[in-house]
């Protein structure tokens, strides 16, 4: 850092903010959807709402049980939670509907 005046000490402290760019489009997803493949790290989309294609996506930060996707994903698609290791793009899917929650009486 620049410093004409002489104001800042070396072994002084200093309280800075820093205006940072931010990701325009990323998204949080479970670690439980990634794939890691030998052509690199992948997740499941459906586009169609019938198949599966095998996207490839770049993290950013990790959360422990979730991370940050930076690029790869446009944020219209619907991702595999749990896909197994076998899935290829083009295959076939049923998408499963939504349980009723837990403590709601069923009719």
């Amino acid at each position: 850092m620049d410093n004409p005046t002489g104001t800042l000490f070396s072994g002084a402290y200093a309280e800075v903010h820093l205006k940072l760019p931010n990701a325009s489009s990323a998204f949080i997803l479970p670690v439980n959807a990634l794939l890691f493949r030998s052509e690199g790290l992948r997740v499941a989309a459906i586009t169609d709402g019938q198949h599966a294609e095998l996207k490839p996506v770049t993290l950013g930060h990790d959360f422990g049980s979730e991370v940050e996707v930076v690029a790869g994903l446009s944020g219209d698609e619907s991702i595999v939670i749990n896909p197994p290791d076998s899935i290829v793009s083009g295959e076939e899917v049923r998408i499963a509907q939504p349980t009723a929650a837990s403590g709601e009486s069923q009719k």
